[in-house]
Formats: structure tokens, sequence, C-alpha cells
């Protein structure tokens, strides 16, 4: 059976978060937890920037929208992976905003019968509104 929702519930930003300014201190413990070498992510100074995946860190205060459909609202969901754009560096001082849509729902039937996937995108932004990444981050929600 398909799962019925209002498809204008797509794209609706849920969540918008700002965050403090980020830190040299921040950038360097990151590419030092992933064994970066490149001076670009370990040397304080003007071309410090942080590593592509120092993105994953940001999330907003809410997962899910209120809108999500009623069915999927009480079932357990399973990360199914994640998409990441990258956009322009992260510098340090820049203020990192976080907002966040439900982007797809959809359904998929395999051996083991109908699964159902989520897929919000966060949308993250520097204090100039360029885009720093956008990840689209799919759940799966199984009968």
């Amino acid at each position: 059976m398909a799962l019925e929702f209002d498809r204008s519930i797509l794209g609706q930003e849920f969540d918008r978060v700002e965050r403090e300014p980020v830190t040299v201190d921040e950038i360097v413990a990151f590419a030092h937890a992933l064994g970066c070498t490149e001076p670009c992510y370990l040397e304080p100074g003007s071309g410090l920037v942080a590593h592509p995946t120092f993105v994953v860190r940001y999330r907003g205060r809410r997962f899910l929208p209120d809108s999500l459909p009623d069915p999927l609202k009480t079932r357990m969901s399973f990360d199914a992976g994640k998409d990441i754009d990258f956009g322009v560096p992260i510098r340090p001082g820049d203020r990192i905003s976080v907002g966040a849509a439900l982007h797809d729902v959809y359904e998929k039937t395999g051996r083991t019968g109908t699964m159902t996937f989520v897929v919000v995108r966060f949308v993250i932004r520097n204090q100039r509104g360029e885009t720093v990444a956008t990840i689209d981050n799919r759940l799966l929600y199984k009968d």
C-alpha cells in the first residue's frame, strides 16, 4: 500500500539554527582527530580552512518535522546514508546556520517487502549566505 501524504510539505523548512563562530581550535582539533597532515587544516593563519567533512558536525535542534506523515511517526528508522555536496570552505570566525527541510519521501519494494525512505535536507551556510554544504540524510523505515 502506497504511503499517502500531502506532498506540499516537501521543501518547507522546519528548523533553523545559528551557531557560534567557528574557532581555530575547533578546526585544528577536528583535523587532528582525522589524522590530517595537510597544513591548510592544521596551521593557524590566513590559509586555515576546516576539513570538508567538518560539516557533518552541524545539525539543527529538530531532526524530523512535525509534518512527517502519520504512519512514520511511530515507527523506528535506520540511517540509510548521506549525500553531501560541498560548497565554500569553512574558515575561522565563520558563523554557520543550518536549515532543515523534508526533501523527499519515497517507497521501494525489495525481497523483504516495502521500505519507505525519508530524506531530510540540511543546508549549511556561512554568514555571507554562501552554501558551505548541502547534506541529504536518508532514513529507512521498514514495514
